[in-house]
């Protein structure tokens, strides 16, 4: 057999991880040069460049990485370089449509455009509302109505001529009253009395209502020759009227229109002109009618308001690019509905009805953003009601509805329609790898409208400039918030040095450095605190340790109670069939490492393995795969002659919640053999990696919070000098602990071995040799025999020869859903 290397004792220096300081070049960060852009992301700049270069429609930028990492200080250089070079996008502008009042006008315009035309409209109804009424006073139209009217009076008084010739052709006398005329017989000249009627023959009555009903008929053609009369002389004085006030009000208007070279512009000012010039009774006296205001005031109807009477003629600037230079830039900091895409505000009178027009529309920043560049975080446009799926809509159409919009309003609704306006944006997205991963797999729509994705490596390789980028980091902070005394060499050397501990890996360096900054600036903190004029390296050590204790109010629970018993976690002696893994529990704010007991049972049977946290339901597809894997390994080792008749149970004790992950199945095989072997473990040892089918150890994440979690559980109850933990040969690299607890390896007061194969863990934590299964006195060949007698003891019991059940084969697995999560580097 091949034969294994002994596991390698890690030294004190394996596990420590100083900064050159000779490349530094500095003394204090004092002598620096802020900060001032992005670095370690080529691959994330790349992308959005080429996100911001594409003019096609679908290219838009979708930027994820953490928080802390620079995100939208780079896209921000990123648009600057860009904004200065595009074009300035139109003005737009809402306007009434006088045929149509709830289907608002949208009229774009040259930038700056907007503001002149509302100053020039203003202006005209400020003008009209002066000249009007002196227009209207003038005597050369006084004397023209003067001579109208004489020339209409003639004519009246000639009809009044014929009802008279006619009376007294049939000697009638008429005399006029408020209701008409009244008509007399005459005789002689002379009005008949009643007496004279009463003694009248019957032909001289009827002889008298002849020429009462010719004269009667008479006056019926001359009065409505009046009335006609009447409608000529108002339809001729509202000419006079028309006339003078389109004298007054289309020079104005026509010279507005020369301002601007605008199809759409001009066609609505002619329509304007025309409401103007049909409506200058309104604009000569703005203040109406005082009693009518009177009675809409008591009946609870807003009278119209006298802040602005002539709201129908006001232009609703909603895109002003007058001071833009280039293509504008909208981050939006709050994605609600509104916020985005603007709203139609209503009023509500005393009634409590609510009224709505176009100067109540109110752009949002897709609209402010048109002809250029909108920045959101989509996670929060995600969580809004209703953003979303407008968002995406809007897009695709490729123009913007804005509509009322009130989720708490069930019975408000407003019949106003604005004209869409043209949506020419090129959205950026920041938000998470997982959401873009999870969109990319849930949202059909997502990948037509986000092609492009800038993703952010949450770390970077360092290298000589590595120290003095965090130096430079610290006085970008400094000149920015101030109150932040200068940082020594030293001190940045540590802050190095907790960089490369956060990106978990010796030679990379974290690129999340709004994690950094946050130390940089509790580090000044506790430096002002001890009256000190420069922060040090145990300024930034103790910023460090100062943290953890703020949150370690759990983790020091789990101890006490290992300390006193109430978790039984064996750190002395040894044990059959049990062993001290290791697990992290990550709190969101703070992870910590705590041993975690593994036991195994062993019997006669023919059921395999028998995982306890899947059949109470309290493991996952990753753990479950784990336990599957040990099965695996124990066909390969030991049933290559021989049915594996096996009945066993893995357990993790005083564990009451749900766990995952494979870090555990390294410690799970030992315990296992163990229990088969019947062979003690050293308690002292914890042990942490995954295991394949083939028994090598494998890399496995949060190593140094699990070594520095049972190196506090071993440190509370005491240290022996026996005690440590086997990590994968793998992780060694991952490996970047704490002062103390270098400091204890240096000292041998605790150890710390890798191995890259489980027979190296068997050896060191059995004392004794592996070995392979035909080496007698061996861990192995002590298995093989044990379970040769578990195969035989079963098979007495079954004469007919050893069932199929001996094979031992896995139990089919349930059907799940499928994972959301992108492959793994492993999985692809």
């Amino acid at each position: 057999m091949e034969q294994k290397n002994p596991p390698r004792k890690v030294h004190a220096d394996d596990v420590d991880w100083s900064a050159d300081m000779t490349g530094f070049g500095f003394s204090h960060t004092d002598e620096l040069e802020p900060l001032d852009h992005i670095v370690g992301q080529p691959r994330a700049l790349r992308a959005l460049e080429f996100g911001l270069g594409v003019p096609h429609v679908g290219y838009n930028i979708y930027v994820a990485g953490a928080s802390g990492m620079g995100k939208k200080g780079m896209i921000r250089a990123a648009l600057e370089k860009r904004v200065g070079r595009a074009p300035t996008p139109p003005d737009w502008i809402y306007v009434n449509n006088f045929p149509e009042p709830d289907h608002p006008i949208a009229i774009s315009l040259e930038p700056g455009q907007a503001s002149q035309l509302k100053r020039e409209i203003d202006e005209l109804v400020d003008r009209l509302t002066a000249e009007l009424p002196k227009a209207f006073q003038h005597d050369e139209l006084r004397r023209e109505k003067e001579r109208v009217g004489q020339q209409f009076q003639e004519r009246d008084q000639k009809l009044l001529g014929e009802i008279e010739e006619q009376a007294s052709k049939n000697q009638m006398a008429i005399q006029p009253t408020p209701t008409g005329f009244v008509m007399i017989p005459l005789k002689e000249g002379e009005p008949i009395s009643q007496e004279e009627a009463d003694e009248l023959s019957k032909e001289a009555r009827e002889a008298i209502n002849k020429r009462e009903q010719a004269v009667a008929d008479q006056i019926r053609q001359t009065m409505a020759q009046r009335r006609e009369l009447d409608g000529e002389l108002r339809d001729r004085m509202r000419e006079i009227d028309r006339k003078v006030a389109t004298e007054v009000i289309e020079p104005l208007v026509d010279q507005i229109a020369t301002h601007y070279e605008n199809e759409e512009l001009c066609d609505w000012l002619e329509k304007l002109k025309e409401d103007m010039i049909d409506n200058w009774q309104a604009i000569r006296s703005p203040e109406g009618d005082e009693p009518q205001k009177a009675a809409m005031s008591l009946l609870g109807i807003s009278p119209p308001s006298l802040e602005a009477p002539f709201r129908e003629y006001e232009i609703n600037v909603v895109v002003d690019n007058r001071d833009v230079e280039g293509a504008p830039v909208i981050i939006e900091h709050s994605p609600n509905y509104k916020n985005l895409f603007g709203v139609i505000e209503r009023t509500v009178d005393r009634l409590g009805r609510e009224t709505t027009d176009f100067t109540k529309i109110k752009p949002g920043s897709l609209m402010r953003a048109c002809g250029g560049y909108l920045v959101l975080d989509l996670v929060d446009a995600l969580i809004e009601p209703v953003v979303w799926k407008e968002l995406k809509r809007s897009i695709k159409r490729g123009s913007l509805q804005i509509e009322a919009y009130d989720p708490f309003g069930m019975f408000s609704m407003t019949a106003l329609k604005p004209e869409p306006i043209p949506l020419d944006v090129k959205l950026v997205a920041v938000g998470d790898p997982l959401v873009y991963h999870l969109l990319q797999l849930l949202d059909e729509d997502f990948a037509e409208i986000f092609k492009v994705k800038a993703e952010f490596d949450p770390e970077m390789k360092h290298d000589g400039e590595a120290g003095r980028l965090v130096g430079r980091l610290v006085r970008k902070i400094a000149v920015e918030e101030g109150e932040m005394p200068s940082f020594k060499a030293e001190a940045v050397a540590e802050m190095l040095r907790a960089g490369v501990r956060l990106a978990g890996d010796k030679a990379k360096l974290t690129a999340e450095f709004g994690q950094l900054a946050d130390l940089a600036r509790e580090a000044s903190y506790w430096a002002k605190s001890a009256g000190a004029e420069t922060v040090d390296r145990e300024h930034v050590r103790q910023a460090t340790e100062e943290r953890v204790y703020r949150c370690d109010l759990v983790a020091s629970k789990i101890r006490e109670w290992i300390a006193a018993g109430t978790l039984r976690i064996a750190l002395e002696g040894s044990a059959v069939g049990q062993v001290n893994g290791l697990a992290v529990a990550d709190l969101g704010d703070y992870a910590f490492g705590r041993p975690q007991r593994v036991s195994a049972s062993i019997g006669v049977g023919a059921a395999g393995v028998i995982n306890i946290e899947r059949e109470s339901k309290l493991s996952g597809r990753t753990y479950d795969k784990g336990v599957l894997i040990l099965e695996g390994y124990l066909r390969h080792k030991f049933a290559g002659n021989h049915p594996l008749a096996l009945s066993a149970s893995l357990a993790m004790e005083q564990s009451y919640g749900m766990i995952d992950g494979d870090s555990a199945t390294a410690a799970e095989l030992i315990s296992l053999l163990s229990a088969l072997a019947e062979i003690p473990l050293r308690q002292g040892i914890a042990i942490t990696g995954s295991v394949n089918q083939r028994g090598e150890i494998q890399a496995v994440g949060g190593v140094n919070e699990k070594i520095e979690g049972f190196f506090d559980v071993c440190k509370e109850s005491g240290l022996t000098g026996e005690q440590g933990v086997i990590i994968p040969a793998s992780n060694l690299r991952h490996a970047i602990l704490r002062p103390d607890v270098v400091a204890a390896i240096r000292e041998d007061r605790f150890r710390l071995w890798t191995a890259e194969h489980v027979d190296q863990a068997l050896e060191l934590l059995c004392e004794r040799p592996a070995g392979d299964i035909d080496e007698h006195g061996t861990v192995h060949h002590t298995v093989a025999r044990r379970l040769q007698n578990l195969a035989a003891i079963l098979k007495e019991k079954s004469p007919s020869g050893v069932p199929q059940a001996l094979q031992a084969q896995p139990p089919a697995p349930q059907p799940t859903p499928a994972d959301p999560r992108p492959p793994g580097p492993s999985e692809e």
